[in-house]
């Protein structure tokens, strides 16, 4: 009998292991409310910027290490008529790489047409695991975890068990689980996947190199130079 019910849990195990995700891409819509952005004051701004803007983001993942950037070329900057009205798009160009192994992250950041390259170690967020709410997600059964940013923002994510690798969109990360879909602060930012594919180049999965190396103070540093108090991928301004 021992030997029978041995049999039985390897053969569950088997099937488990069979089914679980360890390379692929999987396709994001990455998604911003670019209203929110507009000050308080400014809101008749808001009738000259649409206020929705979808970019298409890729994660390639395999060998425990992950690699996150734009999809497609987008333009940094876009110009609406009237009013002088200017979008940047500051996340457009970022590349996030992860190595689960040594756990570090090495990313590429633009900030008004400079690079810089910043390595850290992988800092996950504090999740509270949310029992009994699931989605399904690009055909994956997710479960629900909530959280906050390091800035405070409230975060809501949903995680696939069956992609075995904790990382997910953009800096996301820290689940039993690759993360499918991801709210921040009620809407304003929400990064959907559409499609998984589960293949990948594994020779793509490379670390960026282009840019000015910085320790992650001296970015933070650089950004409030450059930016003042904008601290998200979306900034309107007036000429």
């Amino acid at each position: 009998m021992k030997k029978i019910i041995a049999l039985l849990v390897a053969a569950v195990m088997v099937q488990y292991s069979s089914a679980q995700v360890n390379e692929g891409k999987v396709a994001y819509d990455e998604t911003i409310d670019m209203h929110r952005r507009i000050p308080k004051e400014n809101e008749q701004m808001k009738a000259m910027v649409p206020q929705f803007r979808t970019n298409k983001f890729e994660l390639s993942f395999a060998d425990n290490k992950s690699l996150y950037k734009a999809a497609e070329e987008e333009p940094d900057l876009s110009e609406q008529q009237g009013g002088g009205i200017v979008m940047r798009f500051a996340g457009n160009d970022n590349i996030f790489y992860k190595d689960f192994t040594t756990q570090t992250t090495i990313e590429k950041k633009n900030l008004m047409e400079k690079e810089f390259i910043v390595e850290d170690s992988i800092r996950n967020i504090a999740w509270k695991l949310v029992d009994g709410e699931t989605k399904t997600i690009a055909g994956h059964m997710c479960k629900k975890a909530t959280g906050k940013s390091q800035m405070g923002l409230d975060m809501i994510a949903w995680y696939a068990e069956d992609i075995a690798l904790s990382s997910g969109p953009a800096q996301f990360g820290g689940l039993p689980g690759m993360i499918l879909g991801m709210d921040v602060n009620q809407g304003e930012f929400v990064y959907t996947a559409t499609a998984i594919d589960k293949s990948v180049k594994k020779t793509d999965l490379k670390a960026p190199t282009k840019g000015k190396k910085v320790t992650p103070a001296e970015f933070a540093k650089a950004r409030k130079e450059l930016m003042g108090d904008g601290n998200g991928p979306v900034r309107i301004v007036t000429n």
